[in-house]
């Protein structure tokens, strides 16, 4: 399940189109996470006030066992600072299948520097990584890979309106999907907030349901 983070996707470079999508308000989100319908782990993300921007915590801790043994694993934590509705730095460590990767990423002369395995990529101001609380806009065409720091190549097109579950009531939500590596669905409500996603890795469907209030959402 490559960069599941969510856990398979990314972040965007965006130019003008970054200001539509960038985060404003601080909350809470814990997602419940299945495997073809079973228990498979959680997704949080946790944001606050962090003097004139806003801070993000992101944990991702997934699990796939047969019988006693364990055939997939996945935790993640990441740290994002965001200033003036830019992503500004980023600090990612993931466990994936008994290796660790780490990826951090800081504003420097006017663009977005970011470190990880496999060295040093520049992105311009304006990028989201993979947390996919903020509603990546349509169109956007270049992810950062939050599991190597790598920019991953995604088509990002509005699928429409719809009608979900959310909670335990119907609510009207926006439909997005992310063509890359994967090709996932996200949904965000009509305040932003993002209020679920699916896609298929490796055969088996994965779905994310919201277990917090809407009401505690960030956006």
């Amino acid at each position: 399940m490559r960069s599941l983070t969510l856990a398979a996707l990314a972040a965007f470079t965006l130019s003008h189109a970054a200001a539509s999508a960038a985060p404003s308000d601080a909350g809470r989100l814990v997602f419940d996470v299945t495997r073809n319908g079973q228990p498979f782990g959680q997704h949080t993300v946790t944001v606050s006030d962090a003097g004139e921007g806003l801070r993000a915590q992101s944990r991702v801790a997934l699990r796939a066992n047969v019988g006693p043994v364990t055939v997939f694993r996945l935790e993640q934590t990441c740290s994002e600072t965001w200033t003036g509705g830019v992503l500004a730095g980023l600090t990612c460590s993931t466990l994936k299948d008994g290796r660790r990767t780490q990826v951090r990423a800081e504003m420097r002369g006017g663009r977005l520097r970011v470190v990880g395995a496999e060295g040093e990529n520049w992105f311009p101001l304006g990028a989201f990584p993979t947390s996919w609380w903020t509603r990546p806009p349509a169109g956007a065409t270049t992810l950062i890979d939050t599991e190597t720091g790598e920019p991953m190549r995604v088509r990002v097109t509005r699928i429409g309106r719809e009608t979900i579950e959310v909670g335990g009531r119907r609510i009207a939500a926006e439909r997005i999907r992310v063509q890359g590596t994967l090709t996932a669905d996200l949904w965000y409500d009509t305040q932003g907030h993002w209020v679920g996603c699916e896609f298929t890795a490796r055969g088996q469907r994965i779905a994310y349901r919201l277990a917090t209030p809407l009401s505690a959402a960030p956006a």
